[in-house]
C-alpha cells in the first residue's frame, strides 16, 4: 500500500475536484458562512481548502476501516481522537503551505477559487 503524506494529499486535491466540491450544496454552505464570518479572502480560502480535504479524508479513512458510509458513521468519526489528528494535520498543512497550494492553480482556476466569495 502506497503512503501518501498530507502536504501530497493536499497537493493532488488542487484542481478540478476542488472546484466540483465547492458546487455542491455542502459546500456552498460553508462558503456562505466563511464569506459572512471572515472578510480576508486568502483566510476563507483556507477554510475551503480545510473543510475541502478534511471531507475527503474522512470518506476515505471509512473506507480504510471497512465501516458504512451513513451519516452514523462520519458523525461517530468525526467525534474521534482520529479525526482529530488527521484535521489538525490538515489545518496546519494548508496553513503552513498556503502559497505552495495556490501556486499549483493556474492563473484561471485562481480567479475561479477568489470569484466564489465575490
Amino acid at each position: 500500500m502506497k503512503s501518501t503524506t498530507c502536504l501530497q494529499y493536499c497537493i493532488n486535491g488542487m484542481g478540478q475536484r476542488l472546484f466540483d466540491f465547492a458546487k455542491s450544496k455542502e459546500a456552498m454552505k460553508y462558503i456562505e458562512v466563511f464569506k459572512k464570518m471572515m472578510f480576508n479572502r486568502d483566510n476563507q480560502i483556507k477554510e475551503l481548502l480545510i473543510v475541502y480535504n478534511s471531507y475527503y479524508m474522512v470518506q476515505a479513512a471509512i473506507k480504510i476501516q471497512g465501516l458504512p458510509e451513513t451519516p452514523q458513521t462520519v458523525i461517530r468519526f468525526m467525534s474521534s481522537n482520529n479525526f482529530d489528528c488527521l484535521h489538525k494535520d490538515i489545518i496546519n498543512t494548508v496553513e503552513e503551505n498556503y502559497s505552495m497550494l495556490m501556486n499549483c492553480l493556474s492563473s484561471k482556476d485562481k480567479r475561479k477559487l477568489y470569484a466564489l466569495f465575490d
